[in-house]
């Protein structure tokens, strides 16, 4: 649930990722995110994911996450 200023939190594009990735039949699930210390404009968010890398759905996460940016561009 986005905080008192209605931004998202880490704990909210955990949910909504694993929300996606149940849809998709991805087995594997997002424990965390990881916020980045401080936001370049050319980032489309302050997050990431780092250990995306390893998953066997490789593609379908990779879609799933760059739609996560688009609606997740700054976390708390």
């Amino acid at each position: 649930m986005p905080d008192e200023d209605g931004i998202p939190t880490a704990a909210d594009v955990v949910a909504h990722l694993n929300r996606r990735l149940t849809d998709r039949g991805v087995t594997r699930r997002v424990d965390a995110i990881a916020l980045l210390p401080y936001v370049n404009p050319m980032w489309m968010a302050n997050w990431e994911l780092p250990d995306l890398e390893s998953w066997e759905d490789h593609q379908i996460v990779e879609e799933e996450l760059r739609e996560a940016r688009w609606l997740f561009p700054h976390v708390l």
